[in-house]
């Protein structure tokens, strides 16, 4: 099965430009597991969180082709049971008192009989704010719970990250 634990967002067309910049900054530590349009699917060898920081502190906005990079706890199936396990085990880093908001891209599945159904995304967050038990606060959260659905070598996979909002790498386009 294919995993991951960063995804590189970059502009159109320059995925192999951005994969040179990405190797200028982390040498040799990761490996483009997927690239399409616009999107880096990487597995990085060390810390993904650690690999984004380092991304945030290098990279000169004015000359990149990266467009933002964000760091995943967890990478597993699509699959609303395995997606809350491991939203629960990562949300253990949010600690008591402090908000989170869930963002969600991408379709979420749950085996009923013999068929995998979509579930509506409102169901998804709903199952998945369940097991992170911290107030939510939707505009200014100190925690952000996100969940990035991608078909990887036929299989659905969903990248699981907790993470404080400035953890993310982000540039803002001139």
């Amino acid at each position: 099965m294919s995993d991951f634990n960063v995804t590189v967002a970059c502009w159109r067309g320059k995925e192999i430009k951005a994969e040179a910049e990405l190797r200028s900054y982390w040498d040799k530590e990761f490996y483009v597991v997927r690239r399409q349009p616009s999107l880096l699917i990487i597995k990085h060898k060390g810390d993904p969180f650690e690999a984004v920081k380092k991304l945030k502190e290098m990279v000169d906005p004015r000359y990149t082709t990266l467009l933002k990079a964000i760091p995943y706890d967890y990478s597993v199936p699509a699959d609303i049971n395995e997606v809350v396990k491991a939203v629960e085990k990562a949300a253990k880093k949010i600690p008591e008192g402090e908000t989170f908001r869930i963002t969600l891209q991408g379709p979420i599945f749950e085996l009923r009989g013999d068929d995998w159904v979509e579930l509506d995304r409102e169901e998804v967050i709903r199952r998945v704010a369940e097991v992170v038990k911290r107030p939510v606060n939707l505009t200014q959260p100190q925690w952000v719970v996100y969940i990035k659905s991608l078909p990887l070598r036929g299989i659905q996979q969903a990248g699981i990250s907790v993470h404080r909002p400035e953890w993310i790498f982000t540039v803002k386009p001139y």
